[in-house]
């Protein structure tokens, strides 16, 4: 089956992590499938010629000429989104399938009107999402806000969408009550489940680690982590370890925004992008990971650390209670600081409540993210899209809060989070 992708996939030359590590996974796994042959179209604003093609580990990728960020979008997307349906128009008949990852970049306004097997596999949706973005005005909500009003207009022409958690499929089912809503779990990195092989390791100082991997991002709840983790320091000798991107004025408005009077200089150790290896050996020292989110789909952060055996305190935002059951698989919080610090401390002075659910997490999350299972089951999908078959059931996976799967494979409507 010749099947086609458009996401936004950087070049195999670019030896840097991809900002969604899943899809490289699931890439890497459907090009060693037997009756896939697998084609990324992407998009890259500095190549010379209007479209390149490329060879890479059994998969061909071809790259459009877009304009900068700057001039997409003084144009509101329509140049990017005119040049990726040109090209579609002239191409995708070549192909068995589209498949579109992801609906926050205007994919589905790209792919418009073309008579193929179309499936949309959902990430976020950035319509939603900018109903939590803090504050009355900035970037962020002006460039979600462009980006919600493509999603309203096309997503109710989808026809086939790939979901994950029941948040996404409540909010689909509600884009287009008529659309076949498929359940498939993203498949993660290998290293995490090396991890989940090996025994805990202990930090070089000793002292208990404390996990965040949001960067200094504002909506994956920095601020009230540090804030929490000050709380934590009047009692505890913890040690914040915080992967991902930050920047000094997201450092400086999380201190203007609480008082964080008790950290001292070598209480939180910001690590900067990480890859699987690093990130993987961080699950195994750290004692929890914190992930007080705004707004969330199917973090991978969660994911990779129940499978590498971490414990979880998360908010119950969106689909994050599709990953984790209170009390069972990780435990919940209200996002603010007193709340966070408060279930971390509940984790800290209970070693067998930590161990539990560290233990039913990972074996929940180790046959849910299996690897195997998640690209059989892409490849299941691509058959009903194309040829009208049958999907057969999941493993007996928890899908929390969600609507039973049908005997065709797909979720029944379900009403809007």
């Amino acid at each position: 089956m010749k099947i086609l992708w458009l996401a936004a996939y950087p070049s195999p030359r670019i030896t840097r992590e991809h900002p969604v590590p899943w899809i490289v996974t699931l890439a890497d796994l459907l090009s060693r499938h037997p009756r896939v042959q697998l084609t990324i179209l992407s998009w890259n604003t500095r190549q010379e010629r209007p479209v390149e093609e490329l060879d890479h580990e059994g998969i061909h990728f071809i790259y459009l000429r877009t304009p900068s960020f700057r001039q997409d979008i003084l144009t509101l997307y329509q140049q990017r989104i005119s040049i990726t349906a040109n090209y579609l128009r002239q191409h995708a008949h070549r192909y068995d399938l589209l498949h579109l990852h992801g609906s926050e970049l205007q994919f589905p306004a790209a792919a418009a009107g073309l008579d193929m097997p179309l499936l949309l596999s959902v990430q976020g949706l950035v319509s939603e999402c900018v109903k939590h973005v803090p504050g009355l005005l900035s970037w962020r909500k002006v460039q979600w806000t462009l980006a919600g009003y493509y999603e309203r207009k096309y997503l109710p022409r989808i026809p086939n969408f790939s979901c994950r958690t029941h948040w996404d499929a409540a909010h689909m089912a509600r884009f287009n009550p008529k659309a076949h809503i498929f359940h498939n779990w993203e498949p993660l990195r290998e290293p995490f489940f090396r991890a989940a092989q090996q025994p805990r390791a202990t930090p070089a100082d000793g002292r208990p680690v404390l996990l965040f991997m949001g960067g200094s991002q504002v909506m994956k709840g920095y601020q009230e982590t540090l804030a929490a983790f000050d709380i934590l320091r009047q009692t505890t000798d913890f040690k914040l370890v915080i992967a991902g991107g930050h920047y000094p004025n997201e450092v400086a408005d999380a201190y203007r925004r609480y008082p964080l009077r008790h950290l001292r200089p070598d209480d939180v150790e910001y690590r900067g992008y990480q890859n699987a290896e690093q990130l993987a050996r961080l699950c195994r020292e750290a004692e929890c990971l914190l992930h007080p989110s705004y707004i969330d789909n199917s973090p991978n952060s969660v994911c990779e650390a129940q499978v590498a055996g971490l414990p979880v305190v998360a908010t119950n935002v969106g689909g994050v209670s599709s990953l984790i059951e209170d009390g069972e698989t990780g435990l919940f919080a209200e996002l603010s600081p007193e709340s966070l610090a408060a279930q971390v401390l509940r984790l800290h002075h209970d070693p067998d409540l930590r161990a539990r659910l560290a233990a039913q997490a990972q074996a929940v999350a180790l046959s849910r993210h299996d690897p195997a299972t998640v690209v059989g089951r892409t490849y299941e999908i691509y058959q009903a899209v194309r040829y009208g078959v049958e999907v057969s059931p999941l493993p007996n996976i928890p899908f929390i809060h969600s609507a039973s799967l049908t005997n065709h494979g797909t979720l029944a409507p379900t009403p809007a989070c």
